[in-house]
């Protein structure tokens, strides 16, 4: 069989895609597994949740809630002086834990024998995909579209990366903002308010709902 044709090839590596993909190859299928590359040399394998949602999102919680206790350590007979919080090494060691967990499903893909290709996919008819960074061709009898989803932009208040901002560019802030508002209550929502909070960001929430979360 040629090197770029497969029984399979899956278009997303999330967390239904690199399963899929996983289970495929482990069920004899030669498996293709395009993914993106976030630019680190990394694919971004895991999806939303471990390279900018939940798993980032644990790990500046678990920073938020440290910084809340030493400021509260008076109540513990604990005096600190001259405390300051790196907000920056905070993200830092974040974007670590996304990327130590993203080289072991990278890990996972090789030892199965999946070809990684970590490129944007086109389908372009007749079984066969296009990878549009390369500009090389693969063919496939059979392709799993999982490519997740994506922030949306509500009416006047599109995303600029700058002033407007969603959840990922929230994990890669390296300055805080002496303000910000959070549209949306929900766990996402409160999650960076509480974050916020504790780095002592003044934080207004905006909920459509009646209760949070």
């Amino acid at each position: 069989m040629s090197e770029n044709n497969f029984d399979l090839s899956v278009v997303g590596g999330g967390p239904g895609g690199y399963h899929a993909a996983i289970r495929a190859a482990q069920l004899g299928l030669n498996t293709a597994l395009i993914e993106k590359d976030d630019g680190s040399g990394y694919a971004g394998l895991g999806g939303v949740c471990l390279n900018w949602g939940c798993i980032p999102s644990k790990s500046l919680l678990k920073n938020a809630e440290l910084v809340n206790q030493i400021k509260d350590s008076d109540k513990w007979g604990i005096s600190f002086d001259n405390v300051s919080f790196d907000f920056a090494k905070a993200i830092s060691r974040s974007r670590d834990v996304s990327k130590q967990l993203t080289q072991g499903i990278e890990y996972l893909v090789k030892k199965n024998k999946i070809t990684l290709y970590k490129d944007t996919a086109s389908l372009s008819g007749d079984n066969s995909i296009k990878l549009l960074n390369s500009g090389e061709s693969i063919n496939s009898k059979n392709v799993i579209i999982a490519t997740g989803a994506r922030p949306r932009n509500l009416p006047n208040l599109e995303i600029d990366g700058e002033m407007i901002i969603s959840s990922r560019e929230a994990l890669e802030l390296k300055k805080l903002p002496k303000s910000i508002g959070i549209i949306g209550a929900g766990a996402i929502g409160v999650e960076f308010a509480y974050l916020f909070n504790a780095y002592g960001v003044e934080v207004k929430m905006f909920e459509a709902q009646s209760h949070l979360v």
